[in-house]
């Protein structure tokens, strides 16, 4: 599991207090990027108790974003938000005449 981990760009922690330790545990604090420079790597812990997001931050992960709330709350907001980006990239991708047809 720790090779899956130390190649990971960015982890979301869902409602799995045991799952989400052990794996914070596995990340490494940083990640290189391809121009050979590094930065936290993002990690974000979503739970309904503050104990799974406060164990994970004293276990050693510090970099994780706490985000107390109710995960099925947060899968419906995270869906909304892609979703939305992904419309605005397909019409970004678009050539001007076909937007300008519509």
């Amino acid at each position: 599991m720790r090779a899956h981990a130390i190649k990971a760009t960015m982890a979301i922690l869902i409602a799995t207090a045991l799952h989400a330790i052990a794996t914070g545990n596995m990340l490494p604090a940083f990640v290189q990027l391809p121009d050979g420079n590094m930065r936290e790597l993002a990690t974000i812990c979503v739970d309904s108790s503050e104990f799974v997001v406060s164990k994970l931050k004293d276990r050693g992960t510090h970099q994780a974003f706490g985000v107390v709330t109710n995960a099925q709350d947060f899968m419906h907001i995270l869906r909304l938000y892609v979703e939305r980006e992904l419309g605005v990239r397909s019409e970004a991708a678009r050539p001007a005449s076909a937007v300008a047809a519509r």
